[in-house]
């Protein structure tokens, strides 16, 4: 080496190698956090409207399903709107235009209650406009809170144009969807059951409800007298019905058998002569207690049509029996008590035969005076779910009637606001006949991709299962439905003019005029009524839609600027698995009605969503749902604040902010329900932690880059084209399960390829070329890293877009300035340049040999280490020695030394002098091959550390042929080095 090169102390060999420099720190500082939530949501959403349009672009679609703007946001909130997130952000990747505007869901009974809840000195109000005023306000306080909080997750999306359900626009629109409906006859008023809730004085619907599993009713065998033809004589026998609901029995119209079952008359010595289901008489044994003989038997259809008698109104007319195919002998006696007022099956059965449904029954869940009016003490106002129902079953134990009693436990519907149990209670109602384009929607979701694929059958077996439609609800916070009743008769009036009248109105005064305007305001009435009624008075109603009728024609907000013309299906819908039931159904029911309305179809009617994806509910570690009463929840806040995981130094928390939420969203299989616990937050912060330290690196090296060389396959060394393979397998994949939508494979995919491909092969072996070389050698090396870099930062973007933001503003001035910002470049544009690489079959049939050369060399340093013959992987060189010449190794000799990380490689049989400290034998395609670690004859580079300089040199001196050759180039463009 030359002279001038002795000159420098050992301890300044570090000075004359590149090390990575990058300020890039550790964890994302909270200062800075609000410049990159800016920049990689709100600004790059603006941007990618401004800079994207169709046809260049292709727009996506993703319509949002709307939150209840009703209080603070939970882990639900943040799975669904990150998932949507992840899809936009990589629809945005493929090039697309994104259209993402959000929306609330601001009417119906769950901010209604909160505003009379916070009004408790006015809990008696009358006037609709002040729960109107104080709902609204609620929901405009609540908007403002989330809305803050969803752009603190970093969510991309158009909130300058979100839209709420309470804005004039939206009701309005609203209104049109169900004039619409009107003028295709689907709206229609009638006395039938339906859900009611007692503790919200109001109607619900199916999606209103929740189950509870553990539901105890009082359950009681009851029977009925009839005169049976048997034998030669007419015998009193009793018909022993059973029921869950007791207080449902003053509204009993009728009793149903099934034609086809047999039936047994038993004789009991305390309740005389009963009829029961042959099937069933074992099940009835147990409760009753009781022994009997058969009698005789009789069949279902011998009792159809013949006449039975109320025990407690004896002298009503005696009442039907009749047939249902419902019947059976599985649960019960084989004979049910028929309500209509009370049951759906029930009120179906009795219209058939022309029984009128009766429900004695107020708002509030308690009887009115029509319940057993003839009997003291009288039923009228017990509540029919506690006193009410001790009151009946005395009545019929008063007349023997009551044959037994019981608490059953069993599945029951609940409020799911109030969380009180529910009734079925038949009242006057507005219903849409869904049952008529039942059918066309139906087909519509023949083109519809769903994900997971189960959820097209979950959807179709609820529209299968639903005839009608209850669209009015009995409060005061929400949209109207315009109807007018006649005065003196009450008559219902809604007609296509009458409507459209009233919608006109509401356009030109305002939708709080409904409430406000005078009751005989005669502008409200449309031309032709005043002519027929001869200008006598209506009121206005005071129902108000079914909040889901509000959120189910949200679709509208995506309709062209012409009125007239139908909007096209949303690219997307994504929302929990219970919307099956709720925003998919309210949502495909009223656009398919619609087109079905408004001739807006080119001969096929269509869903309101191309691709409709569910993902479950989150749970606690336990599989528990959260509930502020069991002390399990998790909030946001506290992933993104680290709180969950212990403190790290000085009591404080690693918080990794908004992109650990996200990550953890990305992370988790949201087809099923999802789990927060302190373990999945342990991994969540581990592979941030290594995204980090790994773009860290890389920004260190890239730090002094110029200008990258072009990147060929054929002009790359083996080292290099092998990483740029194996990143290409990773990119191809990562792409494949973004595309179909299963994001945690995806980050499981670029979490293998971190950890394994870029840590684990390429990264350790390129460390020497890119601290000690110099040139062309190092710009292939820093290329390489490069397009690792801008891959890694697009297949990560979607997920974890803060950190993202922040590795391009620490990224080298040469990269900010050359290309295109890592969130906004496309997908396409790396498989341009990754693809060669991928689809080189030759070269990914070596990397699996090297990859196994690799494997086998390290189990062998691991043995040596473990006899304390060597430390370093550079302290050993390696000899191949094979029993026929395995091609493979001679392509890529020159590069085995770096990509195996020692000191040397060579091809052949260890010479006798060369001492081996360990051996790995392995198989290529048949051929043994013996990887010996063998100590290196030479001595240890005292500036790049390999065993590779002259044996006879002295330590301090000491260089390998390379660093001698690049030491030369140092002292003349860094002399300053040399003192």
């Amino acid at each position: 080496m030359p002279n001038s090169a002795r000159k420098l102390l050992p301890t300044s060999w570090k000075s004359t190698l590149i090390l990575p420099k990058s300020a890039f720190p550790p964890r994302s500082l909270l200062a800075d956090q609000p410049t990159y939530l800016q920049r990689c949501s709100d600004d790059l959403y603006r941007w990618q409207q401004r800079t994207r349009n169709p046809p260049q672009s292709p727009e996506f679609v993703l319509h949002d399903g709307p939150p209840f703007a009703n209080g603070p946001l939970h882990m639900g909130h943040a799975l669904n709107k990150i998932l949507k997130d992840i899809t936009c952000r990589f629809q945005l990747a493929l090039g697309k235009r994104i259209k993402y505007v959000p929306g609330w869901d601001c009417h119906g009974l769950p901010i209604e209650i909160k505003a009379l809840e916070l009004q408790k000195e006015n809990h008696g109000w009358k006037d609709p406009m002040k729960i109107r005023e104080a709902a609204c306000q609620l929901a405009t306080a609540a908007i403002s809170t989330q809305k803050a909080e969803f752009q603190r997750w970093g969510i991309m999306a158009d909130w300058e144009n979100a839209w709420k359900s309470m804005d004039k626009d939206f009701e309005l629109r609203q209104l049109g969807v169900f004039s619409s409906m009107v003028k295709s006859g689907l709206i229609s008023r009638r006395f039938k059951p339906v859900y009611w809730s007692p503790s919200s004085h109001t109607a619900l619907a199916e999606a209103e409800l929740e189950y509870r599993d553990d539901h105890p009713s009082t359950a009681a065998y009851i029977k009925y007298t009839m005169l049976l033809a048997r034998q030669g004589q007419t015998l009193p026998v009793g018909l022993l019905v059973w029921t869950t609901t007791p207080w449902t029995l003053p509204a009993n119209r009728a009793i149903a058998v099934n034609r086809g079952l047999e039936y047994c008359i038993i004789d009991t010595s305390k309740h005389g002569r009963l009829i029961i289901a042959s099937a069933a008489l074992d099940e009835a044994h147990r409760y009753l207690g009781e022994e009997h003989t058969i009698f005789d038997r009789v069949k279902g259809e011998d009792l159809e049509g013949q006449l039975y008698i109320d025990p407690i109104e004896s002298s009503s007319p005696g009442r039907l029996i009749l047939h249902a195919d419902f019947v059976s002998a599985t649960m019960g006696t084989g004979l049910v008590h028929i309500a209509p007022g009370h049951g759906m099956d029930d009120y179906d059965l009795c219209m058939k035969s022309g029984i009128d449904a009766f429900a004695p029954v107020d708002d509030v869940g308690c009887f009115t005076s029509l319940a057993f009016p003839s009997r003291k003490p009288r039923l009228e106002g017990k509540s029919v779910l506690d006193e009410g129902t001790e009151a009946v079953l005395e009545m019929f134990l008063t007349t023997g009637a009551l044959v037994k009693r019981h608490t059953f436990i069993h599945r029951y519907p609940y409020d799911w606001r109030t969380k009180q149990p529910v009734i079925i209670r038949a009242t006057e109602q507005w219903f849409a006949d869904v049952g008529r384009i039942q059918a066309e929607a139906l087909e519509s979701l023949g083109e519809v991709k769903f994900v997971p694929p189960g959820g097209r059958d979950r959807l179709r077996s609820f529209l299968l299962s639903r005839k009608e439609w209850c669209m009015s609800r009995q409060r005061a916070w929400g949209v109207p439905i315009p109807a007018l009743y006649h005065e003196k008769t009450g008559k219902a009036i809604l007609t296509a003019e009458s409507v459209d009248h009233i919608i006109s109105q509401i356009r030109n005064r305002g939708m709080a005029s409904w409430w406000t305007d005078p009751s005989n305001d005669p502008g409200w009435i449309a031309p032709s009524l005043r002519t027929e009624y001869g200008g006598s008075a209506f009121r206005r109603g005071k129902d108000t839609m079914d909040v889901w009728f509000d959120s189910g024609t949200s679709w509208t907000q995506t309709r062209p600027a012409s009125d007239n013309q139908m909007c096209a299906p949303a690219d997307m819908y994504l929302e929990g698995t219970d919307q099956h039931r709720g925003w998919f159904q309210s949502s495909l029911l009223t656009y398919v009605a619609q087109q079905t309305g408004s001739k807006a179809r080119n001969g096929t009617i269509k869903a309101p969503f191309k691709t409709l994806i569910t993902h479950g509910f989150v749970l606690d570690s336990a599989g528990r749902k959260m509930s502020k009463s069991i002390g399990n929840v998790i909030s946001p806040h506290e992933i993104i604040a680290g709180t969950l995981l212990p403190t790290v130094k000085k009591g404080k928390f690693d918080a990794m902010g908004p992109d650990a939420l996200r990550l953890w969203v990305a992370m988790s299989d949201y087809t099923d329900d999802v789990k927060v616990n302190a373990s999945m937050q342990q991994s969540v912060h581990s592979h941030l932690a290594k995204y980090r330290t790994t773009f860290k690196f890389m920004l260190g090296v890239l730090g002094d880059l110029e200008e990258p060389v072009t990147v060929q396959p054929e002009g790359l060394r083996s080292s290099h084209r092998m990483a740029l393979l194996q990143l290409g397998r990773a990119f191809r994949k990562v792409h494949e399960c973004y595309g179909r939508g299963d994001y945690s494979q995806a980050i499981n995919e670029v979490n293998r390829y971190i950890v394994n491909d870029l840590s684990g092969f390429y990264l350790e072996s390129v460390k020497d070329v890119l601290y000690a070389e110099r040139g062309d050698l190092r710009r292939q090396a820093q290329s390489t890293l490069l397009i690792i870099h801008q891959c890694l930062q697009t297949m990560l973007g979607p997920v974890t877009p803060l950190l993202i933001e922040e590795v391009w503003g620490y990224s080298p001035a040469y990269i900010r300035n050359n290309y295109p910002h890592a969130l906004q470049v496309t997908w396409a544009e790396h498989h341009h340049i990754l693809d060669p690489f991928a689809e080189d079959t030759q070269l990914a049939m070596d990397l699996s040999v090297v990859t196994k050369a690799i494997s086998a060399v390290r189990t062998a340093q691991e043995t040596a280490r473990s006899m304390k013959l060597m430390a370093s992987g550079l302290e050993s060189h390696v000899i191949l020695q094979m029993e026929t010449v395995v091609s493979c190794f001679e392509r890529h000799l020159p590069d085995l030394a770096m990509l195996f990380v020692v000191s040397g490689v060579e091809i052949g049989a260890p010479p006798m002098h060369i001492e081996v400290m360990a051996a790995q034998e392995f198989d290529v395609d048949g051929t043994k091959v013996v990887a010996h670690v063998c100590r290196p004859f030479m001595t240890k580079c005292a500036r790049c550390w390999r065993l590779m300089a002259p044996p006879d040199a002295t330590e301090d001196e000491a260089l390998c042929e390379r660093c001698d050759a690049v030491m030369d180039a140092i002292i003349i463009t860094n002399p300053e080095l040399f003192p």
